[in-house]
């Protein structure tokens, strides 16, 4: 009897660091990347329906999701680097990561590195959660870690309803 109430102490002393630990991850992935240079991207941008641009002094790349992009169903993510660092830095310690969300609606963690392939375009695949509110707006934010700096874009698009 006294075991058994042992191990009940224990799981739950289990369960509740497992919930501190999912917390601090979700706040950590939320938080903005600290001193990212802001890239401007292009007007009228739906990455979901053509390839996007954002560029900055020193970098500039295009981003293609898809096509379609649809809740449920995986797509491929490519970004190309045009100019800068991540050119040179592909294979060393760059980190490309996209995080897909929507503005004032919490969808869950949606973030997903990419791998630069052989041709030097990064590559991914993502899937997407149902909206249950209906909505179909969201924004892939890209975050570009290289040769110890830091460049960050919003690339809104729209998904395809079922």
């Amino acid at each position: 009897m006294l075991n058994r109430a042992w191990m009940k102490g224990v799981a739950a002393v289990l369960a509740a660091a497992g919930l501190i630990g999912v917390w601090m991850l979700r706040s950590s992935l939320d938080r903005p990347a600290q001193n990212a240079v802001a890239l401007q991207v292009e007007a009228d941008c739906d990455s979901a329906q053509r390839t996007c641009r954002a560029r900055g002094d020193d970098l500039e790349f295009e981003l293609r999701l898809g096509p379609p992009v649809q809740p449920m169903q995986s797509f491929e993510i490519a970004l190309r680097s045009l100019r800068g660092r991540l050119v040179m830095d592909r294979g060393a310690d760059a980190r490309v990561e996209v995080q897909f969300q929507m503005r004032a609606m919490d969808m869950g963690i949606n973030r997903y590195r990419l791998i630069a392939d052989a041709g030097g375009v990064w590559r991914g695949r993502a899937m997407l959660p149902v909206c249950t509110a209906g909505r179909s707006d969201w924004i892939a934010q890209v975050d570009i870690s290289a040769g110890g700096r830091r460049w960050q874009a919003e690339l809104p698009f729209t998904v395809v309803r079922p």
